[in-house]
């Protein structure tokens, strides 16, 4: 199979890729072998100009293959295959024509190191032309010479941002930064090519700027990289948890003042040792999992028609819904709906700030979102997806309003988070047309969505439904309409055990503290404030009510926590939950606590004595087993029950829907590294009946 040609015209030589066996090009084993081949035979005979393009709608080239990563075992070898990538890209580098890299698509990692070894690159305008070295979301670095290419094409300060954080330009910003020497339109690139190829080979770019090579400018430039990188993942062990991160900033501070071989050499060694790392391996697996949910067969049936959709109608513009319209003008246009104007224009000034990124709007995808206070637009609405209150009543009424505009093959889609999808098709005609669509919040950052079908939901609709989320960025799963669905029925006990360890004398922050050190996004106390007390006990007593009574210990909160809520203390909302908060910011803790938990003594000033048994204090693995192993048992249960399909599937939801810390691979993985009986014994002494499908487990070690 060849995935990359040479196809020469007079003094014009081009090299092709595309694929038939995947959806990007990626630079695997195949690509590799094919494109050092016709390196050999343009170094024989070198043409005037060199062309790196795409025949792939959308892609460039993805970047390194990651089952090859995945599958390195020994530094010795990563190491090799680093220097293999080095030197393709050093022998583009050195090649007598004019290189250029036409970028129309995405540009990812050993994609722009390629690209980076080329003379000019050409970004194309279009929305999915994206340029980004994100290595380090997989656990290592650049490998193939961008952490020495990067820097001399867009300065120190930018690239050290780019890599670290393995963020994205766009077009435009690619050609601002320097990253790009011409930014094009489609119909542009043949003269884009003239143009760059008569300015001729550029000569050997400045390395590092005058002032980083001062002494302290240097130790002051590197220790506010740490001060910001670090910021990110306060609380972590980063040292264990993302190794690639320190490792990364020693490599830049130490290649700064070397030359290219040494600095290569380097590159090449730290990537060796982590590519073997057991982060790198997870954080690989992670990505496949999205991957997974996003290319899943549901998505994949239903692509075909969400492609022609135009135009979505919001219902609601709470934070939600305006947050859902944001994700929608992704790649349609977007009526918002609201009964009252003032509420709307709420709705409206959110959705500005989403626009407002790097103090760059985005007037283009503002553009698309309408605001509307009645029900004009719904004839040609290709989807409806309500973000109303979550009330019964008003959701079905709303349905039936819809019910009288919409064409007869719109989506309609319930945003719910706790009530029933099948409840709502209650005699509607187009019942088969409503399901769930669940975003977390925030929408426009959060990457989960639940797609739940009703009872008459009918598998077109679920189709469509994965196929629309996966267009807007989204990884759906699909679950069934049961009572808290998959991650609010498993996150609950998660909640209950942490306000079980409160309640026997452990101190809220520290509870946290652990959790947030194992790598929680947020504390189990703290995301109790957020979410609103009120709405955890609602919702733990509606999932108690409603599974039974051999599931009261997984969801009933304690009457200490009830007695709170009707005190007025609901957490972030009403000023004081647990902790105090001000404009949106998580103070002390609430000195009322000790009013509902006598066992917590609160300093009222920085002098006081701490009053609380320190020898009860629970070692940090403890607490997280305590709050952990709860959600275990209910995820166990909730595949066993069907509720989602696919145990990587539920692994995925986890990761991307409560964040859990995708360095350790998922729920399921992390507790497959335990020993079986030992982690049954816990599960029994926690007075939990062991699930029967605890074997699961067994395929993700």
């Amino acid at each position: 199979m060849e995935v990359v040609k040479l196809i020469r015209d007079g003094g014009l030589a081009r090299l092709h890729f595309e694929r038939s066996d995947k959806s990007v090009n990626v630079l695997d084993e195949l690509c590799i072998a094919q494109l050092e081949t016709h390196m050999l035979a343009l170094e024989s005979n070198p043409p005037l100009t060199l062309v790196f393009e795409s025949g792939m709608e959308g892609c460039f080239i993805a970047g390194a293959d990651l089952e090859m990563i995945a599958a390195v075992t020994d530094s010795a070898e990563s190491t090799r295959l680093a220097e293999r990538g080095q030197s393709i890209c050093r022998r583009i580098e050195v090649l007598p024509a004019v290189s250029i890299a036409l970028v129309n698509g995405a540009c990812m990692g050993g994609g722009l190191e390629v690209a980076l070894a080329c003379d000019y690159i050409v970004a194309v305008e279009s929305m999915r032309t994206q340029l980004a070295l994100p290595e380090i979301k997989i656990g290592i670095h650049p490998g193939f010479g961008g952490c020495v290419r990067l820097p001399q094409r867009v300065g120190w300060v930018k690239a050290v941002e780019m890599i670290l954080s393995g963020s994205s330009v766009d077009a435009r910003r690619a050609k601002r930064i320097g990253l790009a020497a011409l930014i094009c339109k489609a119909e542009q690139q043949e003269e884009s090519i003239r143009y760059l190829a008569a300015k001729g080979k550029v000569k050997k770019r400045t390395a590092s700027p005058w002032w980083l090579k001062l002494w302290p400018a240097k130790i002051l430039f590197f220790q506010q990289v740490e001060k910001r990188t670090y910021a990110r993942l306060q609380h972590l062990d980063v040292e264990q948890a993302y190794p690639a991160v320190p490792a990364t900033i020693k490599l830049l501070k130490e290649i700064v003042d070397m030359s290219d071989g040494l600095a290569f050499a380097r590159e090449a060694e730290s990537l060796g040792r982590l590519a073997i790392t057991p982060t790198s391996k997870n954080l690989i697996r992670v990505f496949h999992l999205g991957e997974a949910l996003k290319k899943q067969e549901a998505a994949k049936r239903g692509r075909a028609a969400v492609k022609g959709f135009k135009k979505t109608a919001v219902y609601g513009a709470g934070v939600m819904g305006g947050g859902i319209a944001w994700v929608a003008a992704k790649t349609m246009d977007v009526d918002l709906h609201e009964v009252a104007a003032e509420p709307l224009s709420r709705g409206m000034k959110g959705i500005g700030r989403l626009a407002n990124r790097r103090g760059q709007v985005d007037h283009k995808r503002l553009a698309r979102i309408r605001p509307v206070l009645d029900n004009s637009g719904l004839s040609d609405a290709d989807v409806v997806i309500e973000a109303v209150l979550e009330d019964i009543k008003i959701k079905r009424q709303l349905w039936a309003d819809v019910g009288k505009y919409v064409s007869k093959d719109a989506l309609l889609l319930s945003n719910t988070s706790s009530l029933s999808v099948s409840d709502m098709q209650h005699r509607r005609a187009n019942a088969g047309r409503i399901a769930g669509l669940h975003f977390f919040n925030p929408a426009p950052r959060m990457p989960l969505v639940e797609v739940i079908a009703g009872e008459k939901t009918s598998a077109e609709t679920i189709d469509k439904s994965c196929a629309l989320a996966a267009s807007w960025g989204k990884y759906p799963v699909i679950v069934t309409d049961t009572p808290g669905f998959l991650v609010n029925r498993c996150l609950m006990p998660f909640m209950v055990a942490a306000l079980k360890l409160v309640e026997n004398g452990q101190k809220p922050e520290h509870v946290d503290g652990a959790l947030k050190n194992f790598g929680m996004p947020m504390g189990a106390i703290e995301l109790a404030d957020r979410v609103g007390l009120d709405i955890c006990l609602h919702v733990g007593d509606h999932l108690g009510e409603t599974l039974g009574q051999a599931k009261q210990m997984m969801f009933s909160m304690p009457d200490w926590f009830k007695k709170m809520v009707a005190d007025g203390l609901l957490g972030e909302k009403s000023g004081k939950g647990f902790f105090v908060y001000e404009n949106g910011k998580q103070g002390a803790l609430n000195a009322r606590l000790s009013t509902y938990l006598p066992g917590i003594k609160i300093a009222e000033h920085e002098g006081d004595a701490d009053l609380s048994d320190s020898a009860s204090v629970m070692k940090n693995r403890d607490i997280i087993e305590a709050c952990l192993i709860p959600m275990l048992v209910e995820a166990l249960n909730c595949l066993s029950e069907k509720v989602v399909g696919d145990a990587q599937h539920l692994d995925a939801a986890f990761v991307y829907g409560i964040g859990f810390p995708p360095f350790r691979g998922g729920l399921l993985r992390y507790f497959s590294s335990y020993d079986s009986t030992d982690l049954s014994r816990k599960i029994e002494l926690m007075g939990f009946d062991l699930p029967a499908n605890m074997e699961v487990m067994h395929d993700f070690r």
